[in-house]
């Protein structure tokens, strides 16, 4: 059964493996966990329980020596967040996790869904995030055998009958089996026409077995943690509402 806790470890996951994926590191300061996405120059702060001064004063030190352009924190709803809005961290757009199997067919969109991470369009950020599709197949110094980081992901873009591509996303394996879905993007000319739909199922069929039983597949539960503006996208498409996060984003380096 997918929780808000599992939904949280899910996306602390992805987050590592992008950090490890694309050069950067995982590490850890008096009880906070952070992420450092060099090719975003992003420094990310996971679900701390009860961050406090002497874990947050450091790593922001160290984030500040890499030269970090964004300080980030997800933090769970419910979680004590006065420290963090003391070192200058405040509210950004309220989360909302989903989770469900889809529930719209997937014959709404002419073009194609293209899996892999060959994508000749892909420059900067974008394409070196690539590299985490093959994270899970390689050995890292930073993350031991068996990491919860190192689960399957697939990429995927949605590309027109002329080969253009109008959106794309990732999905990591969950420890339970789910799909969590990452950084899912329709161009703004291109949305309400089934592409981010199509996107889901693609990314879906991408992980089912073919070596399992038939009677062994079932409908594959999907995860996401939206944004308001793609929350009824979520639902629409059949996710039900888990609950709130915060993500929260640090404005000042005071």
């Amino acid at each position: 059964m997918t929780t808000i806790a599992s939904a949280q470890e899910a996306l602390s996951h992805w987050h590592q493996a992008l950090a490890v994926a694309t050069g950067g590191k995982i590490f850890t300061t008096h009880g906070c966990s952070w992420a450092w996405q060099p090719v975003r120059r992003r420094l990310v702060l996971l679900f701390p329980e009860n961050p406090e001064p002497a874990g947050l004063r450091p790593a922001l030190a160290e984030g500040m020596r890499l030269g970090a352009r964004r300080v980030e924190a997800w933090v769970n709803s419910g979680a004590d967040a006065t420290q963090l809005k003391a070192a200058g961290f405040s509210d950004n757009a309220q989360v909302s996790w989903h989770a469900g199997p889809l529930a719209i067919p997937m014959d709404r969109w002419d073009g194609k869904i293209r899996l892999g991470n060959n994508v000749p369009e892909a420059t900067g950020a974008d394409a070196a995030e690539l590299a985490v599709t093959n994270l899970w197949r390689e050995a890292s110094p930073q993350l031991s055998s068996g990491h919860p980081a190192l689960r399957r992901v697939e990429h995927a873009v949605a590309r027109t009958e002329e080969g253009n591509i109008v959106g794309r996303g990732f999905a990591q394996q969950g420890l339970g089996g789910q799909l969590m879905v990452h950084a899912l993007a329709v161009g703004s000319d291109f949305r309400r026409q089934g592409i981010g739909t199509a996107l889901l199922h693609g990314l879906s069929r991408s992980m089912i077995n073919p070596l399992a039983p038939v009677e062994d597949e079932g409908p594959t539960e999907l995860l996401a943690a939206a944004t308001p503006s793609s929350a009824d996208f979520f639902t629409a498409n059949g996710l039900k509402l888990l609950g709130r996060g915060r993500h929260m984003v640090l404005r000042s380096w005071a």
